[in-house]
């Protein structure tokens, strides 16, 4: 003889789960029109990642930030040391330390799950990001060359500081520009990238499209 229980319902009940929260859920309104469509379908990342994220990046913080700031203290203070190879070595220091420098709004972000800071953190974390990269990638070449110089020809082929002075100099005015005209939106312009916490170069393509 079969028995049924009467207390249950003649279907089962569908389990009922939460949604996920779309990447930029809690971005205001005012800020959300700085993020790419592209990135608001997609499901918010787990909070752990976030928290991962910003703890990764405290520890890189620290280390450069000490590290980078110790080698241009010892040489920008050491006369031995102030030749004309080590300028180069300091600007790359230098660059090196700017590139950290902005972590902190990358840390508050990712602990805030987004965009927290706004657009104006963004064109900041931006414009030190596209600063310190470009710079970098423009001092190893200035290195590069000194070695290879020197090597080549090592008897008058070393570059005088004089000569590694101007070098320094036209690699911040190639890099400022590159900064500068995504920020006044001349070309391009900054905005949240993936997980819309680290702020990247939205440059436009050959359709005047944002990608």
């Amino acid at each position: 003889m079969r028995f049924e229980n009467w207390t249950l319902p003649p279907h089962p009940l569908a389990r009922v789960m939460e949604s996920p929260h779309l990447i930029g859920w809690n971005v205001p309104p005012e800020e959300l029109k700085y993020i790419q469509e592209h990135w608001l379908v997609y499901p918010e990342p787990d909070k752990s990642l976030h928290l991962l994220l910003g703890l990764v990046y405290i520890f890189f913080f620290i280390m450069s930030i000490v590290g980078n700031g110790v080698v241009i203290w010892i040489f920008s203070t050491a006369k031995s040391l102030r030749t004309a190879s080590n300028m180069f070595v300091v600007n790359l220091a230098f660059c090196d330390f700017m590139m950290m420098s902005k972590a902190p709004i990358f840390i508050y972000n990712s602990f805030h799950g987004g965009f927290a800071l706004g657009i104006l953190g963004c064109r900041i974390f931006a414009t030190m990001g596209t600063l310190s990269g470009i710079g970098q990638g423009m001092t190893n070449a200035c290195i590069a060359y000194d070695r290879f110089t020197t090597i080549t020809r090592p008897f008058d082929g070393k570059v005088s500081r004089t000569k590694a002075l101007i070098m320094i100099f036209f690699v911040w005015a190639y890099t400022i520009p590159w900064a500068v005209m995504p920020l006044l939106e001349v070309w391009g312009r900054y905005g949240p990238g993936i997980l819309i916490v680290e702020p990247a170069l939205l440059y436009i393509t050959s359709e005047n499209s944002i990608k």
